[in-house]
């Protein structure tokens, strides 16, 4: 990855509007990667109503074999010698670490993604296991990291700061156990791309078209696969640290996704984020160590929120706010963990936004940033939504974004003590 250097010398905690400015201005040289793909996955199935989804009886792929040793995916050709993973590549065009891996696994639907388990049901509430299968079993070359299934929705809801990054919200279809929150892959921001697929939205098969339902959400929930994550509820925390989020050939992978919906209608689609580059040697590929720190995502892949203190108060008596809102914000980077900003913003401005570009500390793959909220236009003891936007060094979003930083979200709702 390039290296990268904060603009900011302090820490930021003017007002909001300049925060704004200080986030728009810090655009980066974007890092171009050649680059192919060999894996994908897909997730979540979709449909209009409130009955249980169901995926179709499909035939299995054709993989590779011994008698077939060439692919033709039309953005690469693969010369293929699966016995002795000898393999040869033509890339046709050059694309970068992202990439919208539906474009590789459907059609057809249904043959590398399926549901495990359907947990439970409720009007309004669905809970499912889905299982995700590497479609290679043995080719080495074709693993990807941090391969994440995004749920695609409507959403009314505005992220501060901005006039157009909506959410879903309560009553819209929306993940309530996500991984993290992404603009990747949205129809809006990365419109459908027939001559290059992967570098757009792409209806998936199994989920309602966005041409007749206009899917709102820029900002959407996603679960983290990876080989070794090995329970539908595990956390991310039980990552191997040593495999960087490596899905590899030949390995399922099942997470667990607990959707809230209107009752009577469940819409939505979905995207699939997979990163890959090219490993250095000759096979067999040592995994990771073989595959350069661009075969990972520029943005950081897990945050987590420790040491919160809470002393918010509102007095209606009087009509004041006091106290403040302190944590650190663990943030988890497989490299230049220190080298990201975190931003805390609270929905509705009733606490005073801070941007922090410097850790306070940290280790190899993740650092410690402070964050400290105080009361600005809090006007009741109602909880507080806050969000965290952890911006990464990385700009533009490969060119379809143009002047945004790249980012991963995050959000907690506190609580506010009142009379």
């Amino acid at each position: 990855m390039a290296t990268f250097s904060f603009k900011c010398a302090n820490m930021i905690t003017q007002p909001l509007t300049i925060e704004k400015l200080v986030r728009q201005i810090m655009t980066l040289e974007k890092l171009y990667l050649n680059f192919i793909s060999a894996i994908t996955l897909a997730i979540v199935v979709g449909c209009s109503n409130a009955s249980v989804p169901s995926l179709p009886s499909l035939p299995p792929k054709d993989l590779p074999n011994s008698s077939e040793g060439h692919i033709n995916l039309g953005l690469w050709t693969f010369y293929i010698d699966p016995e002795n993973e000898n393999y040869e590549i033509t890339p046709l065009r050059a694309i970068q670490t992202h990439m919208n891996a539906l474009a590789f696994m459907e059609p057809p639907a249904g043959v590398f993604l399926k549901i495990d388990k359907i947990v439970s049901v409720a009007p309004g509430d669905i809970t499912l296991d889905i299982r995700l299968t590497h479609p290679y079993p043995s080719a080495g070359f074709a693993a990807a990291f941090d391969v994440c299934g995004i749920l695609i929705s409507h959403g009314s809801k505005v992220f501060p700061l901005t006039d157009d990054l909506y959410f879903a919200g309560e009553g819209e279809v929306r993940l309530l156990n996500p991984d993290g929150y992404t603009r990747w892959w949205n129809p809006t921001e990365f419109p459908p791309n027939p001559a290059k697929p992967h570098k757009g939205y792409i209806d998936g098969l199994m989920g309602k078209p966005h041409s007749q339902v206009n899917f709102t959400a820029k900002l959407n929930g996603y679960k983290y696969f990876a080989t070794d994550l090995t329970s539908p509820d595990a956390d991310l925390s039980t990552l191997n640290t040593n495999m960087r989020g490596a899905f590899l050939p030949g390995t399922s992978c099942v997470r667990r996704y607990h959707i809230a919906f209107p009752p009577g209608s469940l819409v939505f689609n979905y995207a699939v984020d997979a990163n890959w580059a090219p490993p250095s040697g000759n096979p067999p590929f040592d995994i990771p160590d073989d595959f350069p720190p661009s075969a990972n995502r520029p943005e950081a892949y897990r945050i987590e929120l420790h040491d919160v203190a809470n002393s918010l108060e509102w007095d209606s008596s009087s009509g004041t706010a006091s106290g403040m809102l302190t944590m650190s914000v663990y943030v988890y980077d497989w490299f230049d963990a220190g080298k990201n900003m975190v931003c805390a913003y609270a929905q509705n401005d009733e606490l005073l936004g801070m941007c922090n570009p410097i850790p306070v500390g940290g280790g190899e793959t993740y650092s410690v940033y402070t964050v400290e909220l105080w009361p600005m236009a809090m006007n009741s003891a109602d909880d507080i939504l806050v969000w965290f936007e952890v911006e990464c060094k990385e700009s533009g979003y490969q060119g379809m974004n143009p002047g945004e930083l790249q980012a991963i979200y995050w959000n907690e709702i506190f609580p506010v003590a009142g009379d």
